[in-house]
């Protein structure tokens, strides 16, 4: 066996594959008033056209979990470079396709594709990389994400100028991935917990389902919730305060989705301290940035807000996910990744059901975030108060060796 240690090549290329699920919201969300346009003719063309664009969210977390275990039995290099062919493939397809039922076909097949890229990539990342180096990656990966997903916005508003079916072309360069897979990426050995430095888990932490692993389930659900409230709603606070010029609305976005990348920084310097700390401190940030939202009337509030708000969450998700992942048995590291990533997506569905009820109660958007508000701190408090059960520090060991 040739012995492979992961280094910067193969981090670097797996945390650029993960901009896949950013580009594949983002690339279509510009063009979705021009399609609908497009495909007037259609019965409930309005409501086909949108559920095109989140049908790969549903498809990834319904099948994130199969690409798991996929990635477990049949190896994860061959998942991703399998899933990343059709990603490209499905993706370009609606530029020709001039049916919308078959352009949402083509969405569900991107969903499934993105599963099995989402699922393997951070199952590798994983592998290669453990303690700091493991949430080094974690950050770079989600820090990264919010800097495409606002290139692609841009990107995908200027392609659309020229035809709303232009921004599907960028799929097709997704294939230029398949060769730096196959030339870069090597599958991690099987080794056995308790190796490399790997701490041996305890005789309750055995297995995948273990209430260690369950917790940490329930806990993303509610930070994955929480992530795409200002990002998806900041747009309807700010109307509700009297600004709606489109151009204002999108600069808002994007400097205030900037929080999620100082977040991710700030998450990497600090991952030797407990999880139980990190969580509640941005918890607090998160109800900080609500709170600002709910009080300042003015578009500078708004946007200290929504980037206070974006700053906690950029520390909770890589924190979860890193977490997560310590103390998994080797051989089920993929399937976790995948029930992670689901669990996570869910966590994005019911968002928008979580805003509107808590809209619904509080008279309008802006009182949704006084009730946010309350709820973070709510949790920070409850986590400060069972701290001692979350001393466990994010990262433990430094390297790990793989074969070929």
């Amino acid at each position: 066996m040739q012995h492979l240690t992961a280094g910067a090549r193969q981090g670097g290329l797996l945390v650029a594959v993960a901009w896949l699920a950013p580009i594949g919201s983002t690339l279509f969300a510009p063009v979705l008033p021009h399609m609908i346009d497009h495909f007037s003719a259609v019965p409930r063309a309005g409501l086909l056209a949108p559920v095109a664009m989140v049908t790969p969210a549903l498809f990834v977390a319904l099948l994130a979990p199969v690409a798991g275990i996929m990635a477990d039995r049949v190896g994860r290099r061959r998942v991703l470079a399998v899933a990343l062919s059709i990603y490209a493939a499905a993706g370009l397809a609606p530029y020709w396709i001039d049916n919308l039922y078959a352009i949402i076909f083509t969405r569900a097949v991107v969903g499934i594709a993105e599963a099995g890229v989402m699922t393997a990539s951070t199952a590798l990342i994983c592998d290669y990389f453990i303690g700091e180096r493991r949430a080094h990656w974690l950050s770079v990966q989600f820090g990264s994400a919010a800097l495409v997903a606002t290139v692609c916005f841009g990107l995908a508003g200027f392609l659309g100028g020229y035809d709303w079916r232009a921004p599907f072309l960028v799929y097709g360069a997704t294939a230029l991935f398949i060769p730096l897979v196959l030339a870069i990426i090597f599958e991690p050995a099987r080794v056995a917990s308790g190796e490399s430095g790997i701490p041996r888990p305890k005789e309750s932490e055995k297995g995948l389902f273990n209430v260690r692993f369950i917790g940490c389930l329930a806990v993303t659900l509610i930070c994955g919730m929480l992530f795409y409230v200002t990002p998806v709603h900041i747009s309807l606070v700010l109307s509700e305060r009297g600004f709606s010029d489109p151009a204002i609305l999108g600069l808002a976005s994007a400097i205030g989705s900037l929080g999620v990348v100082a977040g991710a920084i700030l998450f990497r310097m600090l991952s030797r301290r407990s999880i139980g700390a990190l969580l509640s401190g941005a918890l607090v940030a998160q109800a900080v940035g609500y709170a600002i939202l709910y009080t300042q009337p003015s578009l500078a509030g708004g946007i200290t807000g929504m980037f206070v708000n974006n700053f906690g969450c950029g520390v909770s998700l890589p924190l979860v996910l890193a977490f997560s992942m310590n103390r998994l048995p080797e051989g089920y590291r993929g399937r976790a990744s995948g029930i992670w990533t689901s669990i996570f997506f869910i966590g994005q569905f019911i968002c928008p059901l979580a805003v509107g009820a808590a809209s619904s109660f509080a008279g309008g958007m802006v009182g949704a975030m006084g009730v946010f508000c309350a709820f973070t701190a709510l949790a920070a408090l409850l986590l400060i108060g069972f701290g001692r059960a979350l001393r466990e520090p994010v990262s433990t060991s430094t390297s790990v060796v793989a074969t070929h």
